[in-house]
């Protein structure tokens, strides 16, 4: 090969190892001879230099996880900031339980003291919650139902359950009307005999004092009442999820778009060499 009228001292072989160090990004103690052959191996070395950099970085970037700061995650963060009030239902059960221990607790005390106002119920003032006018303190169920409503309407999720509970020990049970054909079929499962054996081990470690309060525990335990209301309340768990789980999942494959301004170089490269090369032949002819 040829050069602006110069003979290049190295080989074929000794030339595609450099560049194909150069390109891996490999170091070399040797060096192109004469001023020709060196302007090509710069040109190489920075093409090379911005194609491994460009390609090195989108990877990086698809591999990186985004971190989400959640502001308020708990009632601690809730009391600590000023920018949003909070409320609670009214005459509830969590209500009576801030007013009796608003003053054993500095953040409890703070949520009670600070309390913008009461709702009648959480699900009617679903849409307050949503559009960011308080937060308010309610039970997991009624916020499932919620979420289900809003991303059922809106395609998007605008509630969000804090990880750290309030109030954790609640008592689990099924309300009926007085007189309702539904208690004895409740009481009599085809399942009673799993229940019966399950509820006599849940007397006997437990103390539960009946049959019948240990039938909710072994329900909930056995995952029927997770079922029926997953199977009531549908959509809640596309905004159940964490907020980096928004991004895309799985491995996505590096489109051409994606490097198109390394493939530029390249082809602007490869038009240049072969330039050079059709003016050797010219040159070397004439």
């Amino acid at each position: 090969m040829r050069l602006f009228s110069s003979s290049p001292r190295w080989g074929f072989s000794k030339a595609t190892d450099w560049g194909l160090k150069v390109f891996t990004q490999e170091g070399s103690e040797e060096v192109p001879p004469f001023t020709a052959t060196r302007l090509l191996a710069a040109v190489w070395l920075l093409a090379s230099l911005v194609f491994m950099s460009s390609y090195g970085g989108i990877l990086t970037a698809m591999l990186t996880v985004p971190r989400v700061t959640i502001p308020i995650d708990s009632l601690a963060d809730l009391v600590a900031q000023d920018e949003l009030p909070w409320t609670v239902e009214k005459s509830s059960m969590m209500y009576q339980y801030f007013q009796v221990t608003e003053a054993e607790d500095g953040a409890r005390k703070k949520f009670f003291d600070d309390l913008l106002t009461t709702i009648q119920d959480c699900y009617s003032a679903r849409q307050d919650i949503a559009s960011s006018q308080y937060a308010a303190i309610c039970d997991r169920t009624t916020m499932k139902k919620a979420m289900s409503w809003d991303y059922s309407t809106t395609g998007k999720c605008h509630l969000y359950i804090s990880r750290e509970d309030v109030f954790t020990n609640i008592q689990i049970a099924m309300a009926f009307q007085i007189n309702s054909t539904y208690l004895r079929r409740t009481n009599t499962l085809s399942v009673r005999s799993f229940i019966e054996l399950r509820c006599q081990l849940w007397i006997n470690k437990n103390h539960c004092g009946s049959v019948s309060s240990c039938r909710i525990h072994v329900l909930k335990e056995a995952g029927i009442l997770d079922l029926w209301l997953a199977q009531e309340i549908t959509n809640a768990s596309q905004c159940l999820r964490p907020p980096s789980a928004d991004r895309s999942t799985g491995i996505a494959a590096l489109t051409i778009d994606a490097l198109a301004g390394s493939f530029l170089l390249l082809g602007g490269g490869l038009a240049a060499s072969i330039a050079i090369f059709l003016l050797e032949v010219a040159l070397k002819r004439r």
